[in-house]
């Protein structure tokens, strides 16, 4: 019968119990605190996943510099071995000399 009055007073509504404000705090604290470490467990997560990649791509980068010295000093080696195959006295040495043509003539170019 209360009932009845106080839905034609309020409507159809129905209310529910109320819930004590102690506990709705304390039920906000406890989500509140479940959120900031999740949040911080995310962010700590985060941060161990770009320190190791930083790391990694150092020593790839270190390693590359490595092999590119390596890599430069062979081309010198090459171009030092190059740079004695055209010597005259290699060409001397090897009788190469005495196969080239002579010019049939020399012309000298005036300033």
């Amino acid at each position: 019968m209360m009932e009845d009055t106080i839905r034609k007073k309020y409507g159809s509504k129905v209310f529910k119990k109320r819930i004590p404000l102690s506990q709705e705090i304390r039920k906000t604290i406890m989500s509140l605190l479940f959120g900031l470490v999740l949040i911080t467990i995310a962010l700590s997560i985060v941060f161990l996943l770009n320190t190791s990649n930083s790391a990694q791509k150092g020593y790839v980068h270190s390693q590359l510099q490595l092999q590119n010295e390596e890599l430069e000093n062979i081309n010198k080696e090459l171009q030092l071995k190059v740079m004695q195959a055209k010597s005259m006295f290699e060409l001397e040495k090897t009788d190469k000399i005495y196969e080239m043509g002579t010019p049939e003539s020399t012309l000298f170019a005036d300033q």
